[in-house]
């Protein structure tokens, strides 16, 4: 048995794990959850770890942290929506950190489906006779997996199967579609792009702007007039048959269908995020769908299988998985 450090920082909340890797599988030890505003720099974010999860990171056989945000050399980074930057090549020394990497989040949002997050996730759109990637054969994998995940901000990334020596191999990939321009459609959604580009002072809005809670915000003051938090707009619009709903789940419906054209994952697109999973409503709606399915005469978008992890500690189990990886521990049966 191997112990293995995860951690997932994100802008609003960073999560440290604990796991051990056997060849039965990970096993999730123990988890903890701080404010990403209470973290100064890399060492105080490892030192979080120890402290959280009464371990030394000296005893770990690799650690993996996933950042929202871009990186840069498999140990720096630095956060999309908070002024924090990760540079661990410098405080592994101090920590006794033998093994370490960081990935984009969405890297370890993507292998998270190799593991029981996958097998556990819910069937929204499409096939939903696939087998979860983890258990596909070589000749069952030969398309991509792809993973979209909205809160603070907006993640995506995806695993390329690679086949060889009759096994199949998953190569994570990071991605930052959700900066590209959002595509909005007719007279009513233009007059909200334009309400929402002088509210948020924006050239051009990106998905990043319009399906996060900073996007659900403007989206409720332009439908209702009233300014709340990306929390109380969610427990107020998210809801019923209110206008926020219909429109929020069109405009996530679009953007998964944007990445699935992108990606060609007919191997499954995986849905993450605070937002889909404190607000399941979205997915659930008609108007998600509809957004869906915005380029039926290619019959693309219908032949992939569109599902919602049901855990909260999804980009933890992905990288614990990469971790295990880092130290050479199989965790396969």
């Amino acid at each position: 048995m191997s112990m293995l450090a995860a951690i997932d920082l994100g802008g609003t909340h960073c999560r440290f794990a604990r796991f051990t890797a056997t060849p039965r599988g990970l096993a999730l030890d123990a988890v903890e959850t701080c404010p990403t505003a209470d973290l100064q720099d890399s060492g105080a974010i490892l030192e979080q770890w120890e402290n959280c999860l009464h371990t030394p990171l000296s005893q770990v056989a690799a650690l993996v942290m996933g950042v929202a945000g871009p990186v840069q050399d498999g140990l720096r980074a630095r956060l999309s929506n908070a002024p924090l930057q990760i540079d661990l090549k410098a405080v592994m020394p101090h920590f006794g950190l033998r093994r370490a990497r960081v990935v984009n989040d969405f890297v370890c949002e993507a292998c998270a489906c190799l593991t029981r997050v996958g097998e556990r996730s819910r069937h929204l759109l499409g096939p939903a006779d696939l087998p979860c990637p983890a258990h596909r054969s070589p000749r069952e994998a030969l398309a991509p997996v792809a993973v979209l995940g909205a809160g603070t901000g907006l993640g995506s990334g995806w695993l390329v199967p690679q086949t060889g020596s009759g096994q199949l191999r998953w190569l994570p990939l990071p991605s930052e579609a959700g900066h590209q321009a959002f595509a909005f459609l007719g007279r009513e959604e233009e007059d909200f792009a334009a309400f929402a580009r002088e509210r948020l002072g924006r050239p051009f809005l990106r998905p990043d702007d319009v399906v996060t809670g900073r996007g659900l915000v403007v989206l409720h003051k332009f439908l209702t007039g009233r300014e709340l938090s990306p929390a109380a707009a969610a427990a107020e619009g998210l809801v019923g048959d209110q206008p926020t709903l219909c429109w929020y789940a069109r405009f996530l419906g679009r953007t998964c269908a944007h990445w699935g054209l992108a990606t060609l994952c007919y191997s499954g697109l995986f849905l993450t995020g605070g937002m889909l999973l404190r607000n399941p409503a979205v997915t659930e709606h008609p108007s998600f769908r509809e957004g869906f399915y915005m380029a039926s005469e290619l019959g693309v978008l219908e032949r992939i299988p569109v599902r919602r992890y049901a855990e909260a500690y999804s980009g933890l189990w992905g990288a614990a998985w990469l971790g295990a990886g880092l130290a050479g521990v199989s965790t396969e049966g």
